[in-house]
């Protein structure tokens, strides 16, 4: 896997790349807040990104200063396996500020969203498994909202969209044997990665050993206020909870329909390929040569939201 190249994001090729999701996340570019404390462009495109999606309560977090991080930059990281994290020889005095990892400097805003959901949020290394999941749970779910939207960010074939990618699939696997309700816990699942790494291949989400088994902190007002989202449950989470293993099964109950409608669930399916044409013709009463490409699936979709 390589980066991308190329030039780096200026002002109007960022606004550019958010006028595909719509007015809100345009109209966030323009915040001055935001402007404040991420002016470089990748950054502060990659935060507005957010909006829109089940992650813009860590936005909102971040442009009111409530959120761990302070200002967000672009630069050399101490941890350079990391997507966005401290910069190289940051000290005390720097804690407030993280920055984006240089190797992504020229990938697509919207590929590094994600990433910037759980660092807005994340309590730091000593985060435990319960924590660690959570936030992985909301990455996944923001860059499927993303593809679900605007499927052809999943194959710009960068680095960084393979990586989200590959952290959304497991996502889409995570569910009981025949039922395509997302649920983060399904102990009966199929499994999260077959034929893939044996380490994500769990037979559900939670399962996967994103951090180190003990007690976990309290969870901020932005990841619960996400997580309501996508449960659309107010009973999943609750103000002052810690992270705890039985968050999981909580956010299970319901499943995670809040985040995608079904057109949306099955379109990020198909482009991640998870679901193919003859799947979808197949499902849709239309022949192949009928179906649109995962590019502009358009009325195809719509028999699975009337079903």
């Amino acid at each position: 896997m390589v980066p991308a190249t190329g030039e780096l994001w200026t002002d109007e090729r960022a606004r550019e790349s958010l006028a595909m999701l719509g007015p809100a996340a345009a109209a966030a570019w323009e915040d001055s807040a935001l402007a404040q404390r991420a002016p470089q462009a990748l950054a502060r495109a990659a935060l507005a990104g957010l909006v829109g999606t089940i992650a813009e309560p860590m936005y909102t977090s971040f442009v009111a200063g409530n959120a761990s991080i302070g200002a967000l930059t672009v630069g050399e990281l101490a941890s350079p396996g990391r997507v966005v994290g401290a910069l190289v020889g940051s000290g005390p005095a720097d804690e407030a500020t993280r920055a984006i990892n240089a190797r992504y400097a020229f990938e697509h805003p919207l590929s590094v969203a994600p990433s910037l959901a759980h660092d807005l949020a994340w309590s730091g290394t000593d985060a435990n498994h319960a924590e660690e999941t959570t936030l992985h749970l909301v990455v996944a779910l923001v860059h499927t909202q993303l593809i679900a939207r605007r499927p052809e960010l999943a194959h710009t074939g960068t680095e960084l969209a393979r990586r989200q990618n590959s952290l959304a699939l497991p996502l889409l696997c995570s569910h009981a044997p025949g039922s395509s309700l997302l649920t983060p816990v399904a102990p009966s699942g199929a499994g999260t990665a077959p034929g893939g790494d044996p380490k994500m291949s769990t037979p559900d989400f939670w399962s996967i050993p994103f951090g180190p088994p003990g007690p976990g902190g309290p969870i901020p007002e932005s990841v619960i206020e996400a997580l309501t989202r996508a449960c659309a449950s107010t009973n999943a989470v609750t103000s002052g909870e810690q992270y705890s293993e039985d968050l999981g099964t909580r956010l299970s109950s319901r499943g995670l329909a809040g985040a995608l409608a079904r057109s949306q669930h099955l379109r990020a399916a198909v482009a991640l390929g998870l679901v193919t044409a003859q799947d979808l013709a197949d499902a849709s009463g239309l022949s192949v040569v009928q179906v649109p490409s995962i590019f502009g699936i358009g009325d195809a979709l719509s028999v699975f939201d009337r079903a």
